[in-house]
């Protein structure tokens, strides 16, 4: 990468007047700088520890003094707005395989996939960044943000998908059995409306060239049951009547059908008021303000059997805020803990 073609690209000003003119790779972090590198640094702190690592220039949008007149300072506006100009730079002369997967698809990708040469971005954009700057020339790229890719210059092409022959043999709410490419599995952590988009993720993983696993399938953060006992304890699934279910808005409608069809116990939906949800399904609904409101609810409800579906709810989150809640002898009142 050439400095003057960094400039131009990212609207940096030279701070110096430096012997090189190229950089070998880019760094995002310190501990992966080598001899050779542009160091995009973010803490002064970092600068020391780069430059002791060979670094051959350093960008930043805070105040700097070269301390070494042979590399190159770069001060750019704000790194958060360069970072994506310097990457679509970086993937012209480091060209990748891209492809864009929807949100649900690139969640069974994250938990199938088996090949080393394969990737998919976290989303976090720096995150992202980093690790496409740190994947190797062949390697398969998954993403399911459009705006970041838009924003790296990267036109995704599609892969032509391979067909894979599937035949449902036997869903319950949780788990189905079925028959994939004439392989037989058994109790597949899946509810059976997602199947469809599980078979999708494989044919387009499958047309990218990439190989993956179904051993390695568990239950996906837009669809996951946790069984809780009386008192909000985390117990073995299937040893308890009482289920929370994380789902994500982002579901097909039939999965939220297929929760409003149970008959024998009661299900009821968790939903904070800043959100809106478009499905129209015949579920009684809680919408709460607040942490402390949901569980306040929450230790009335579970009292009896049921499922209780929390929307747009991480499971983490949820448990983290149980435990705390229940340290606490007294329910405060709820006021705007968001």
């Amino acid at each position: 990468m050439r400095l003057e073609n960094l400039l131009a690209v990212t609207g940096g000003r030279l701070l110096n007047s430096p012997s090189i003119s190229r950089f070998d790779d880019v760094a995002l972090k310190p501990n992966r700088v080598k001899r050779g590198s542009l160091f995009v640094a973010r803490s002064k702190d970092d600068i020391k520890i780069a430059l002791q690592s060979g670094a051959y220039g350093i960008m930043t949008d805070f105040c700097v003094i070269p301390t070494d007149e042979e590399i190159a300072w770069i001060r750019v506006d704000s790194l958060s707005a360069a970072l994506p100009k310097l990457l679509r730079l970086w993937l012209v002369i480091n060209p990748r395989r891209f492809y864009r997967l929807d949100s649900l698809s690139m969640e069974f990708a994250k938990a199938v996939l088996c090949d080393h040469e394969a990737l998919t971005l976290s989303s976090d954009q720096e995150t992202a960044s980093e690790e496409i700057l740190s994947s190797k020339p062949n390697s398969a790229i998954f993403c399911d943000d459009p705006i970041f890719l838009e924003r790296i210059g990267v036109c995704t092409a599609e892969n032509i998908p391979e067909e894979i022959l599937f035949k449902p043999l036997k869903i319950a709410l949780f788990t189905t059995n079925a028959t994939i490419d004439g392989t037989y599995y058994e109790n597949l952590p899946l509810a059976g409306s997602l199947l469809p988009i599980l078979i999708k993720t494989l044919e387009h993983l499958k047309g990218a060239g990439v190989s993956y696993s179904l051993s390695k399938l568990d239950y996906t953060p837009s669809f996951e049951p946790l069984f809780v006992d009386a008192y909000l304890r985390e117990v073995d699934f299937g040893e308890s009547e009482r289920v929370f279910v994380f789902a994500s808005r982002e579901l097909p409608k039939k999965c939220f059908e297929e929760l409003e069809k149970i008959r024998w116990t009661a299900a009821k939906v968790y939903m904070p008021t800043q959100i809106k949800f478009e499905y129209d399904i015949k579920l009684p609904t809680i919408k709460y303000e607040s942490e402390r409101e949901l569980f306040a609810h929450l230790i009335k409800d579970v009292k009896k059997p049921g499922y209780f579906i929390f929307l747009d709810k991480k499971r983490e989150s949820l448990l983290k805020d149980l435990q705390r809640f229940e340290r606490e002898e007294t329910l405060p009142t709820t006021k705007g803990l968001f």
